[in-house]
């Protein structure tokens, strides 16, 4: 109902123009280039997520007045400066002030600081721009930040009454870059070896980058490894919605080699009776991980562990003292899970916003302790883990609303609203991945403190770091809570500022970033992901056309045939993803025909290209095997230009199903498909997949960035 004397068309004007002033994008362009406008129902509960309290777009008008009576803020609250690029900024002062009388102060991270006059920093001192025409109104103007070392330091404005703060994100130029080479995807709940107990274990990580360094690879990489919810009602075992990406998760610590087990008689015993090796047989036998059964067998061994090492003092109480003494908010994390596992609360009633911090558990507390020591032993182990190996860590883009980041920095998310992606080819009717955005005024009044600390987690021990959406440096689909996933709208994020924090992270850590670009992604994302050094991701199930059957990868790319939302090499190639997908109602018919009759072409013309490399070529040119083809086209990858190549050696042996169909449930045991092979038995040479990467490792290092795939598929 429209508000007496104000006229709808006026009042949905007034509402776009408050909704871009909080960043929200009324309009945008789909997949297929046409233009799509949010409805006002989903603009008016975005800005209500936001925070921005109005009951309708009839109170949008008032708003804006409302805002500009409050006039312009003296300066922004995040100021960034990049090596190599103009640093200036705008200040909003009273019309008449002298700006010799403004001092700048800036105080660096190290606790120097250096105060500059206002006056020598001016870009053009003789111009001031009043921010409206009301007389006497408040005037901008342009300065230079002041000369930083790369960081984060604080500026203050003050003289004359007038006064303001700034966090200052002092950035290099790019992300390191990682030198030419190539590496192994290895997810944990996957990888089954002889001894484990239902899923690998971050030793069992080391052990296998070990044997890629001695084929000449220089990375091994698995899903991500963050803490997670494995048990109770807010249960989920997606490495993508973790408890926290501020923690790492204990279910892939190898329980065995923990020096604690010498000492605690207690857990040898357990681990040597025979109901224990029947259960330990079963989890190992299991094609299905057991998350949950998984975790819980190892906490029976850990929380023995654990009280055997707080029961006197050791070097080794001492390291783990030094370790959350260093890192004080995992102390606040071990608490709170803690106090979630003590909590009754029915399924499905956030269960993290339950616990309050008054009723936190102490220190000294049994299962905080568990905790602690459990991430200071994963914290170890991946460590070790990177000794022996480059490791190539995912960073997902959101976490599970019951975990510990969502409670413990509620203001850095979005209540009210969901991350996901609007309708496109795969998702006709868009999608919405269950957890909380990032709030960009909550994030950037919090001077991206939580933004940075889930980044100097994620590159602890890693030598490079997948970004998971890297959209979402500069905007997010939100899908407001009781709307379908195609009401959504996008909100932007102050992508500048984040991007410098990226950079800067990665700088510290010496680590570099890949950037997972994939789908519908706007130009200027990956115009800025060249500027910040950011790898791009190039998949060759979505590059490859019956057209261009070999398509050279960019030379600033991380490069493989699929990812684990994508099926494996064998059931692409089969087709049989598309019958997957008309399956679960995703494709109709005439659009599933079109897609097996692209796919047969390109069968067609890889075919033909292998086969026609040979000197015998001629007979049934377009026959090629599932096998010729993926050596033919991990030779192409490992030749071309693409700076990393990533394997998935799943693909080597004609595994059939993906670890995830984006889009479904606990039905499809997303995660948690373990592969038929088991390393080493199966995989160490005289093996086919050590046969095969080692073509990998030949192509790498003998690429001339011509499309190669047949002369190296032939042995010529």
């Amino acid at each position: 109902m429209t508000a007496v004397g104000v006229s709808v068309p006026r009042a949905r004007r007034s509402l776009d123009e408050l909704a871009r002033r909080h960043g929200v994008q009324v309009a945008y362009a789909d997949h297929r280039g046409r233009r799509r406008r949010a409805s006002v129902d989903t603009v008016v509960a975005v800005l209500r997520a936001l925070g921005v309290v109005l009951a309708g777009p009839d109170d949008a008008p008032a708003l804006l007045r409302a805002q500009e009576g409050e006039g312009g803020r003296v300066i922004e609250p995040v100021l960034v400066r990049r090596d190599g690029t103009a640093s200036t900024h705008t200040i909003v002062l009273p019309a008449a002030l002298d700006p010799a009388k403004i001092d700048i102060w800036v105080r660096h991270e190290d606790g120097t600081a250096v105060s500059r006059p206002l006056s020598a920093l001016l870009v053009e001192p003789e111009v001031a721009r009043p921010i409206s025409a009301a007389p006497g109104a408040p005037h901008r103007r342009r300065f230079r930040l002041p000369a930083v070392p790369d960081g984060y330091h604080r500026l203050k404005v003050e003289g004359r009454g007038v006064e303001a703060e700034a966090l200052v994100v002092a950035a290099p130029a790019r992300c390191p870059q990682p030198p030419r080479g190539w590496g192994v995807l290895a997810p944990l709940n996957a990888l089954r070896t002889a001894t484990d107990w239902g899923v690998a274990t971050f030793r069992d990580l080391g052990e296998v980058g070990g044997w890629v360094g001695e084929l000449g690879g220089s990375f091994v990489g698995t899903l991500p490894v963050f803490a997670a919810l494995l048990e109770g009602p807010s249960a989920d075992p997606s490495p993508y919605r973790p408890a926290s990406r501020l923690a790492w998760n204990e279910l892939y610590l190898d329980v065995e080699s923990l020096p604690e087990l010498e000492t605690c008689a207690e857990a040898r015993r357990l681990l040597g009776s025979a109901g224990w090796k029947r259960d330990r047989e079963r989890l190992r036998r299991a094609l299905v991980a057991d998350p949950a059964a998984t975790v819980a067998a190892k906490r029976r061994v850990l929380e023995m562990l654990t009280a055997t090492l707080f029961s006197g003092s050791s070097p080794r109480r001492r390291a783990l003292q030094d370790f959350v003494a260093a890192r004080p908010e995992l102390l606040t994390y071990a608490r709170f899970r803690a106090a979630l596992e003590g909590a009754s609360r029915p399924a499905g009633s956030g269960r993290g916003a339950g616990v309050a911090r008054r009723g936190l558990p102490p220190s000294d507390d049994p299962r905080v302790r568990y905790h602690l020591y459990a991430q200071w032993a994963a914290d170890t182990q991946l460590a070790e883990a990177a000794e022996r190996v480059g490791l190539y860590i995912d960073l997902p883009v959101g976490v599970h609303p019951a975990g510990f980041d969502r409670w413990w920095r509620p203001h850095a998310f979005v209540a009210g609203a969901s991350a996901g992606a609007p309708p496109d080819e795969f998702f006709a009717s868009g999608q919405s991945w269950g957890f909380n955005p990032l709030h960009p005024v909550g994030l950037r009044d919090d001077g991206y403190g939580y933004l940075a600390a889930a980044l100097r987690h994620a590159m602890r021990h890693a030598a490079v770091v997948r970004v998971d959406h890297v959209m979402g440096l500069h905007r997010l689909w939100f899908v407001p809570d009781g709307m379908a996933p195609s009401d959504g709208v996008y909100v932007r994020y102050r992508a500048e500022e984040l991007r410098a924090v990226v950079v800067l992270e990665a700088a510290r850590a010496a680590v570099a970033v890949v950037g997972e670009d994939l789908g519908t992604v706007p130009a200027g994302v990956r115009r800025d992901m060249r500027r910040d050094g950011m790898l791009r991701s190039h998949v060759y199930q979505f590059a490859a056309t019956p057209q261009d059957p070999f398509p050279a990868a960019p030379p600033d790319a991380l490069a493989s045939l699929g990812t684990h939302d994508l099926p494996p090499f064998a059931a692409w190639w089969k087709g049989t993803d598309i019958d997957d997908r008309v399956r679960r109602g995703l494709i109709a018919g005439d659009h599933a025909a079109a897609e097996r009759s692209e796919r047969r072409a390109l069968r067609q013309a890889v075919g033909k290209l292998v086969a026609g490399a040979r000197p015998t070529a001629g007979a049934r040119p377009a026959a090629s095997s599932p096998a010729r083809a993926l050596r033919a086209c991990l030779v192409h990858l490992a030749s071309g230009p693409a700076r990393l190549v990533l394997v998935d050696p799943a693909d080597l042996w004609g595994e059939r199903e993906p670890q995830n169909r984006p889009g479904t449930g606990a039905e499809e045991t997303n995660f948690l498909r373990r592969w038929a092979k088991i390393w080493p038995d199966d995989l160490v040479s005289p093996s086919l997949p050590s046969a095969m990467l080692r073509q990998v490792d030949r192509a790498r290092w003998s690429g001339d960035g011509r499309s190669p795939a047949i002369r190296q598929e032939n042995g010529r």
